[in-house]
C-alpha cells in the first residue's frame, strides 16, 4: 500500500445563480446525479467534490435524494465535500472581506447539511494571485488544488508534480496541490486505457501523488458526453479499472494533506489555466500568446507569461463597470453593516455576495458575460442591496472616476434610481430603477473575438458540427467547432463602443456616417434646482469633415433618478448652409427578443424586441416589460423618423457557437438644414417606472439532513424531457 501511487479525483459542480432552473435539471440528471449515484456503486472509489452554493440550494430544494447519496457518501468515509467562495466568486476580483465571509458561509452550509466542516476549498476558475494563502487561510481554508502549469511557472520541471507543495503570505500557509492538466484532456473523452497509462507512466517516474481535479458536468452536460460517460459505461469502466489496478490507491485530498507531507515550500506567479489565459486577451495577442506557446512544445509552453484574469476588466468595459458597481455597493454595505444588522441588512448581504458570481464577469467557453439573464440577475441582486442602501440616502451626483479608466463619470443616485453618464460618446452607461432591480442599459457591445477566427476556418473548410452530428461527436469542446445554425460567420459585426443611451451619429449626404459613440466628450455639470444638467460637447477633430458644425448636448436627470432626457442643440458657426442627417440610439436591455409580453409601441405601431420596425414622425415611444418588470415612456421633439431592431452576438459556450440576442436598438433619426449662425435644437427625453420586485427571502442555515431511506444509485436516472 505504502508504495502505491495515491490518486486524488476532484469533481467541480457549479451553476450560477442566475441560471435558467431549466438547466440546473437537466445538468443535474445527466451529470451530477449520475456521477454521485456511479460513486455510490463504487465504495473502493475516494473522491473529493466541491458544489458551489447555489447548486447545493438547488439540490436540497428538488433533490434530496442526491442530497440523501452524498450524505451517505461522507458518513463512510468515500467523498470529502470542499468549501469555496458561496456564489462561486473570483476570489481576486471581490473585496477580501467578501471573499472571506463567502468562504466561511459555504463552510457552514455544508457542515449543517452534511455534518463535515470542509478543510479545503476550490479555487474558482483556478485563478490564483499571490496573496491568496492569508485570505483562505483566514477563511479556514489549508488546501486546494492548482493547474500544474502553476507550478511550472514557479520553476518546478514536470517530473517534480507528484507531490504536494506548501506555499504563504503574510506567514500563513497553504497546501497546493497540483491537478493534472494532462488528464483533463483525457478524461473522460478517451478510452479508459490511455489514462490507466499515463498513470502507470507518472507511477514509473516516481510520482507519488496524482490529482485530477475538474468540471462535474464533462461527466454528462457536455455535447456527446452523457452517451459515452453513462449510457457507454465509460465512467464505469473508468472506476472499475482503477479500483482494480495494483498500483493505485484513491484517497481524498484530506487524506493527501493527512498522511503526505508537503514536498517543498514554494512560491506560485499570478496566472490561471492555459486557456483562460487566451480567454482574457484581445484577438491579436491571444494569437501571439498561442503561437509563443506552440514554439515552445508541450515541455516549455507553460513558461510563456500569462495575463492575469483581471485583464477581462480591461476586455469588456462591461465587466469592468459591473465589477466597480459592484465595489460601491459593497463598500457603502460594509459601512452599514458596523452598527447595523438587521434583517435587511443580512439580506443585502446576501444580494451583493449574489452578484459576485464569478460567470457573468468574462468570457471564454465558459464565461457568461455574453448571456442577458446572467447579467440581468446580477444587476438585480446589486440593485435589491442598493435599494435598501437608497432609502437614508440623499440624492446626489459627483464626479468621479469610479470604473478606473483615466476620466471623470459624472454619477447621480437618488432614492427611486441612479443615473451614470460617460465621456465617452457623452452617454448614459447606466440607468438602474430601484424598484424593479433593474439597470436599463444592461447592455452588451458586438467586439472581435479570437474564437470568430476559429469559427470562419472551420466554415471555410466545411468542418462546422450542427444539430445531431454536433451532439453525437464526444471530442473535447476544445478539439472541435459545433454550432447550432450554419452561417454565424456571416452575421459577424463590430461596434466601436459600450452600447448606451443617447449616442450620436450624423451623416453628410451620401458620405459615410461620423459615429461619435467613441470620441471622448468634454463635460461640464450645471447648478439647478432638483435637476442635474450635463453639458457635454464632442472634440473638434470629430465634427471636422463638416466645417462650421458644433454640437453640444445636455443630459438632464430628475425626480429621483426616474427621468433622464437628451437636448442636442447643433450650431452652424460657418457660412454655408448645413444639411444632414442626425441619429440619437438609445439601447435597451431586455432579457430576450422572444416574449411577446416585452412591448415596443412607436406612434401608433406595436413590436416586439425581435422584429424590427421603421416609422415615421414619431413623437412618442412606449415600451414595457413583463421580463424586467419596467415601462419606458419615451417623447420626441420634434417627431422623426425612429427604427428599432435587436442587435445579436456571435458567441462560443459548451454546446457551440450561436447567435445570442443582446438589446433592443432605438434611432431618432431627423434630417435638419442649418442656417449660418443659426442652431436647431432636437430633444429625446425619457421617464421610466419600476414594479416592485421584492427580494429573495432570507435563506435560513439548513439543519442536517439525514440521508433518504433506501436512497441508491435507481434515484438517479436519465434526463426526463
Amino acid at each position: 500500500m505504502a508504495d502505491r501511487l495515491r490518486l486524488a479525483l476532484v469533481f467541480h459542480q457549479h451553476q450560477p445563480a442566475g441560471n435558467f432552473p431549466s438547466v440546473f435539471q437537466d445538468v443535474t440528471e445527466r451529470a451530477y446525479a449520475p456521477l454521485v449515484a456511479t460513486l455510490y456503486r463504487h465504495p473502493e472509489v475516494k473522491a473529493t467534490l466541491h458544489f458551489s452554493g447555489p447548486l447545493l440550494d438547488w439540490l436540497e430544494a428538488n433533490r434530496p435524494d442526491v442530497i440523501g447519496d452524498l450524505s451517505d457518501l461522507v458518513r463512510r468515509g468515500q467523498i470529502e465535500l470542499l468549501s469555496g467562495g458561496y456564489y462561486e466568486p473570483v476570489l481576486v476580483g471581490v473585496p477580501r472581506r467578501d471573499g472571506v465571509a463567502q468562504i466561511r458561509a459555504l463552510s457552514d452550509r455544508v457542515h449543517a447539511i452534511f455534518g463535515q466542516r470542509p478543510l479545503g476549498a476550490w479555487l474558482t476558475e483556478r485563478v490564483w494571485e499571490p496573496h491568496l494563502p492569508s485570505l483562505l487561510a483566514e477563511a479556514g481554508v489549508a488546501y486546494t488544488v492548482l493547474d500544474d502549469e502553476h507550478f511550472i511557472q514557479a520553476g518546478l520541471r514536470p517530473q517534480e508534480l507528484g507531490e504536494s507543495y506548501v506555499t504563504e503570505d503574510q506567514g500563513l500557509p497553504l497546501i497546493v496541490f497540483p491537478g493534472s492538466v494532462k488528464l483533463r484532456y483525457l478524461i473522460p473523452f478517451r478510452d479508459v486505457s490511455q489514462t490507466m497509462k499515463e498513470l502507470r507512466a507518472r507511477a514509473d517516474e516516481g510520482a507519488r501523488l496524482v490529482v485530477y481535479a475538474d468540471d462535474g458536468e464533462k461527466f454528462g452536460a457536455w455535447p456527446g458526453t452523457y452517451q459515452r460517460v453513462h449510457k457507454d459505461g465509460w465512467l464505469e469502466q473508468f472506476f472499475s479499472a482503477i479500483a482494480q489496478a495494483d498500483f493505485i490507491q484513491t484517497m481524498t485530498l484530506e487524506d493527501a494533506w493527512i498522511f503526505q507531507k508537503p514536498a517543498r515550500r514554494i512560491y506560485i506567479p499570478a496566472g490561471s489555466y492555459p486557456e483562460m489565459a487566451e480567454w482574457a486577451l484581445e484577438p491579436n495577442a491571444a494569437k501571439r500568446y498561442q503561437q509563443a506557446r506552440n514554439k515552445l512544445g508541450d515541455e516549455s509552453s507553460a513558461l510563456v507569461a500569462a495575463p492575469l484574469w483581471r485583464n477581462f476588466f480591461a476586455k469588456y468595459p462591461e465587466s469592468n463597470g459591473l465589477q466597480k458597481r459592484m465595489l460601491i455597493v459593497s463598500e457603502e454595505l460594509a459601512r452599514r453593516s458596523i452598527l447595523d444588522a438587521s434583517a435587511e441588512v443580512r439580506q443585502a448581504q446576501q444580494n451583493l455576495w449574489r452578484a459576485q458570481g464569478n460567470d457573468v464577469y468574462w468570457h471564454g467557453v465558459f464565461g457568461g458575460i455574453y448571456f442577458p439573464h446572467l447579467r440581468a440577475d446580477a444587476y438585480a441582486s446589486l440593485l435589491k442591496a442598493e435599494r435598501i442602501l437608497s432609502e437614508r440616502r440623499t440624492a446626489a451626483g459627483e464626479q468621479r472616476d469610479y470604473d478606473v479608466d483615466g476620466y471623470d463619470e459624472y454619477i447621480f443616485r437618488g432614492n427611486a434610481g441612479a443615473v451614470f453618464v460617460h465621456v465617452q460618446g457623452g452617454a448614459v452607461i447606466e440607468w438602474d430603477i430601484y424598484a424593479s432591480a433593474t439597470n436599463l442599459v444592461d447592455t452588451l457591445a458586438r467586439r472581435p473575438e479570437a474564437e470568430h477566427e476559429a469559427l470562419r476556418r472551420a466554415e471555410k473548410l466545411g468542418k462546422v458540427l450542427v444539430g445531431k452530428a454536433a451532439e453525437k461527436e464526444s471530442k473535447s469542446i476544445h478539439e472541435a467547432v459545433r454550432a447550432k445554425e450554419r452561417g454565424l460567420s456571416k452575421m459577424l459585426e463590430y461596434d466601436v463602443a459600450r452600447r448606451a443611451f443617447f449616442q450620436d451619429t450624423f451623416r453628410v449626404g451620401k458620405a459615410e456616417p461620423v459615429v461619435l459613440h467613441g470620441y471622448y466628450y468634454q463635460l461640464t455639470p450645471q447648478r439647478e434646482a432638483r435637476t442635474v444638467s450635463l453639458i457635454l460637447e464632442p472634440p473638434p477633430r470629430s465634427l471636422a469633415s463638416v466645417p462650421g458644425l458644433g454640437i453640444r448636448k445636455d443630459i438632464r436627470i430628475a425626480d429621483e433618478g426616474l427621468a433622464a432626457g437628451v437636448r442636442y442643440r447643433l450650431r452652424n458657426d460657418g457660412e454655408e448652409a448645413i444639411s444632414l442627417q442626425f441619429t440619437s440610439s438609445s439601447n435597451v436591455g431586455l432579457l430576450s427578443e422572444q416574449n411577446p409580453a416585452d412591448v415596443i409601441t412607436v406612434g401608433t405601431r406595436k413590436t416586439t424586441a425581435g422584429k424590427p420596425i421603421d416609422a415615421r414622425h414619431v413623437s412618442e415611444i412606449a415600451i414595457h416589460s413583463e421580463s424586467r418588470h419596467f415601462d419606458i415612456a419615451i417623447a420626441i421633439d420634434p417627431p422623426c423618423e425612429v427604427t428599432t431592431k435587436p442587435i445579436y452576438s456571435i458567441t462560443n459556450s459548451e454546446q457551440g457557437f450561436e447567435r445570442v440576442y443582446q438589446q433592443l436598438e432605438i434611432s431618432s433619426t431627423w434630417n435638419v438644414t442649418i442656417e449660418p449662425d443659426a442652431h436647431v435644437d432636437l430633444e429625446v427625453r425619457a421617464t421610466a417606472i419600476g414594479q416592485m420586485v421584492e427580494p429573495d427571502a432570507v435563506r435560513p442555515t439548513a439543519r442536517r439532513r439525514k440521508a433518504a431511506a433506501g436512497a441508491n444509485a435507481e434515484l438517479a436516472r436519465a434526463p426526463r424531457r
